[in-house]
């Protein structure tokens, strides 16, 4: 054999060693094993309506901090749909669906250990399990927390599984914080980063046939409004059309009727810490046939007033209908808020003259 042939040999058969080395050193041990089909949380099960907290925090979404709300608490002060119930911590304890958050301490109850993976940190962020505050990191730490603050559970959360082979249900990617053994789990537990996930985003449903009469008024005093006269007309009328000048489309005219139901909301804020300045804001006022009337004051951003970062603020008031449960129910979920919509509803509501309108002799 070759001095050349040698060395190759040589060389391979080390790097073999190395791989089979590491090999040993990355996988789990016996006692990993053991906790095969055994809950991630044992007796979580048994307590999981003791949670009082659940915290979450991840790069995109930040922290979100959810906890149970007193019981005696009044809905119509809140503008929680009953008393008790689950509220942002971070939003002055804004109502956020409750089933959502006791479904994900559920969840995290009945996960089960199916199967340990690497137990290398380094590798942990394929599987979306490294540090959660990491730039470009989709992990998340989530933490269910009881009422004397004891922490009954909590984890890192990676990938999700939508099926597992032999087996209807998903599974999840997790670590225990401090322990270098990832698991794949089974069960799924697929938590919402953004706030917008947790929260009711839809504060109207006033069908588009109730409205009688929208009046936009923008910052730099531009007005227009549309009526009807019946509640069975099919279409609006535009008011103040100029001498040679025509509506481009009857949808887009009734569309403006139809946005009342456009303000679906991203964040929330209290009107005290958030005020809308009249001067630099757009004023829609919506009426109904049947005596309500909805004002929405929208706050113009600073700046870039498109994409992501353009920040419309709306505060709503609702007259009318004294005493009504929707009308008491509509002031009890607005009164005390003021509520973020993106750049493409501020659109969809405010419209101006000019995106109605076009030549008269245009085909």
């Amino acid at each position: 054999m070759s001095a050349r042939n040698f060395l190759i040999l040589l060389v391979t058969a080390v790097l073999g060693v190395v791989a089979a080395t590491a090999a040993v050193l990355t996988r789990p041990g016996d006692s990993d094993y053991a906790n095969l089909g055994e809950p991630v949380f044992p007796g979580l099960i048994d307590t999981v309506n003791d949670v009082d907290k659940v915290r979450i925090e991840s790069r995109e979404g930040g922290v979100l901090t959810f906890q149970r709300r007193a019981k005696a608490t009044d809905a119509k002060e809140s503008g929680a749909k009953e008393a008790g119930g689950w509220g942002i911590v971070e939003r002055d304890m804004y109502p956020v669906k409750a089933t959502l958050v006791s479904a994900l301490a559920l969840r995290v109850a009945q996960l089960t250990y199916l199967a340990p993976k690497t137990a290398n940190p380094d590798l942990f962020p394929r599987l979306d399990l490294g540090d959660p505050n990491a730039a470009g990191s989709k992990a998340v730490s989530l933490r269910l927390i009881a009422k004397d603050g004891r922490t009954m559970a909590e984890l890192v959360i990676g990938t999700a599984r939508s099926a597992l082979e032999g087996s209807a249900e998903g599974g999840t990617y997790l670590r225990l914080p401090g322990k270098d053994q990832a698991w794949l789990a089974k069960g799924s537990v697929d938590v919402g980063k953004r706030m917008s996930e947790w929260i009711e985003t839809d504060i109207f449903d006033i069908g588009t046939k109730r409205i009688r009469r929208v009046e936009i008024s923008h910052a730099d005093g531009e007005k227009l409004a549309l009526f009807k006269d019946q509640e069975t007309d099919p279409d609006f009328i535009l008011e103040d059309v100029s001498d040679g000048m025509k509506v481009k489309s009857r949808f887009s005219v009734n569309g403006i009727a139809a946005s009342i139901d456009d303000y679906k909301i991203m964040d929330v804020a209290r009107r005290e810490k958030h005020p809308i300045d009249p001067a630099n804001a757009t004023r829609v006022v919506y009426r109904t046939f049947d005596g309500l009337t909805v004002t929405a004051l929208i706050q113009l951003p600073d700046g870039d007033r498109k994409g992501s970062d353009a920040e419309y603020w709306v505060a709503l008031d609702v007259a009318g209908g004294e005493g009504a449960a929707e009308a008491d129910g509509l002031r009890a979920r607005t009164g005390p808020w003021v509520f973020r919509i993106s750049d493409y509803r501020y659109d969809a509501i405010a419209k101006r003259m000019k995106d109605l309108v076009e030549d008269a002799g245009a085909s």
